[in-house]
């Protein structure tokens, strides 16, 4: 007699379901009628806006608002399951975190709006480091009128620097800031950067501090009296 059991296996279909969810954000000031100008800072991998936004407080004013989005993915970072972080974007189903990003900072951006009750406002985005993908891609997936976009430690997603893109790209001061003793970053990997912006013919002010792959305050604070 065959023992053998045999199995036959149906073909695996992909499906998704669409939800609705919270996402959380962080805001530094009052939205008020006064606002005019709003930071929105976009975190680095690992990272959540609860601490990230408090290097941001130095900008803080009466007329300025700052907001920090979060990455809509959390994980534990140790194994100890103490230590939560949070991510923009992975290899895993990257177009479709991508879509609900930009939607996301969409949804927030209305917010912003209905809060400040006026759409007069002069916005400001910084990305850090994978933060930055975020924000290049969210800024021509809006809107939203950007005056000086910050690029610490982040990258220019290819896929925005397109002809199409050309003449958005040429209306925002774009500076890219990068760190003298970032070790994610080296010297090859910055100058393969520059180049490739460089090809593309943006335009852009480059400030180099010296320290590693963080924001520092100190650095933030005299980058924004320039603007």
């Amino acid at each position: 007699m065959d023992n053998t059991l045999h199995f036959q296996f149906k073909k695996m279909i992909k499906k998704f379901l669409t939800v609705n969810r919270k996402a959380r954000y962080f805001q530094l000031g009052k939205a008020t009628q006064k606002i005019s100008n709003v930071w929105v800072v976009l975190h680095g991998y690992g990272m959540l806006s609860e601490f990230f936004i408090k290097k941001f407080k130095n900008l803080e004013s009466n007329n300025t608002l700052i907001i920090a989005p979060e990455g809509l993915n959390m994980f534990y970072l140790d194994g100890k399951y103490q230590r939560v972080g949070a991510s923009w974007i992975t290899k895993e189903e990257r177009e479709k975190d991508i879509e609900e990003n930009i939607d996301y900072l969409n949804s927030l951006l209305e917010v912003i709006y209905n809060e400040v009750g006026h759409r007069n406002i002069t916005f400001n985005v910084l990305g850090f480091s994978q933060g930055g993908a975020t924000a290049c891609r969210w800024i021509f997936k809006s809107d939203m009128i950007v005056k000086n976009l910050i690029l610490w430690a982040g990258d220019i997603p290819k896929d925005t620097l397109t002809k199409e893109n050309k003449i958005k790209w040429e209306s925002i001061n774009t500076h890219l800031v990068m760190g003298e003793k970032d070790n994610l970053i080296n010297e090859s990997i910055r100058a393969k950067f520059i180049s490739l912006v460089s090809e593309y013919g943006l335009k852009y002010n480059l400030t180099v501090y010296d320290g590693d792959h963080r924001v520092y305050p100190d650095v933030l604070t005299k980058l924004a009296k320039t603007f």
